[in-house]
């Protein structure tokens, strides 16, 4: 990437996914934040390329009135200037999640009109399609409280990450509390020899060594840790290859304390030497065990 190289993100996505939490994050990430700015405003904005901030984002939800009729305008506008990278991430969520959120926050929806919420958000998902279909990250933070979106945002999008050009992100996960709908890889390690079993083990993480030398135990473990690694060593550069900035990496397990913790460390550790920004963390890792 050129010295020169602006980054401008576009965030937005459905009305109660995050994108406040967000760009607060990516504020604290040393973007400049510019939320709900009228589209038919950024052509003018983008052409003194040089008089932009190194990172930009910019919030464009529901509440920009024109993201139905400019956002695609805009975008081409970015992506016409070569000192400029542009990406669009998306948030969403499941419809029970985003009802629960507003409920909890007594917080109406921007285009409430006294219709019920799902009503509503059924709608806003209407308008806002075209905007997903050509987003180039889909976040579902269905799963997610705010630490996570913002562990997740600050790994993705920090200054680390803007020097590589693939992000890889390894994150462990327990099968019981859902699969990460944003994983573009997973693996299962159910099958590995289960700490959970171990009534001194039980409470404890795969970051701890007496549960790593527990794991270590099984046959299975190294084997399968020389051909996932291996998988992968031949796998990311064909994702970097077809244009792939994000990718995720999901390792699972029962509940996402033990063996899926342990093997994420593991395997981001012998990637370390690729040349992508090599990110980890642990979704369920404070969930409770049982």
């Amino acid at each position: 990437m050129s010295k020169n190289q602006k980054n401008i993100l576009l965030v937005t996505g459905i009305s109660g996914a995050g994108t406040t939490t967000a760009l607060k994050t990516l504020e604290d990430a040393g973007y400049m934040v510019i939320d709900n700015m009228p589209l038919r405003l950024v052509p003018a904005l983008v052409q003194d390329s040089a008089a932009l901030p190194n990172k930009l984002a910019l919030g464009v939800d529901i509440r920009t009135h024109d993201i139905a009729t400019h956002f695609t305008t805009a975008l081409d506008s970015i992506k016409g200037i070569l000192e400029i990278k542009a990406h669009v991430l998306f948030l969403h969520a499941d419809d029970e999640t985003l009802l629960r959120r507003f409920k909890e926050t007594r917080r109406k929806h921007p285009l409430h009109d006294g219709r019920p919420v799902l009503e509503i958000v059924a709608l806003e998902k209407q308008i806002v399609d075209p905007v997903r279909q050509v987003a180039d990250t889909l976040l579902d933070t269905s799963h997610f409280k705010p630490a996570d979106l913002r562990r997740y945002l600050l790994a993705q999008f920090s200054d680390d990450e803007l020097s590589s050009d693939m992000a890889v992100f390894v994150m462990s996960f327990g099968f019981k509390h859902g699969l990460p709908k944003e994983a573009d890889v997973v693996f299962d390690m159910r099958f590995l020899k289960n700490p959970h079993y171990n009534d001194e083990l039980r409470p404890k993480t795969g970051l701890q060594d007496d549960v790593k030398a527990y794991i270590a135990e099984d046959e299975n473990l190294n084997p399968t840790l020389d051909n996932i690694t291996n998988l992968l060593r031949q796998q990311l550069p064909l994702f970097h290859k077809e244009g792939k900035a994000y990718l995720t990496i999901a390792i699972g397990c029962t509940g996402g304390h033990h063996r899926s913790v342990m093997m994420v460390e593991e395997i981001a550790n012998r990637l370390k030497d690729l040349p992508f920004s090599i990110r980890t963390h642990h979704r369920d890792i404070e969930n409770p065990a049982g």
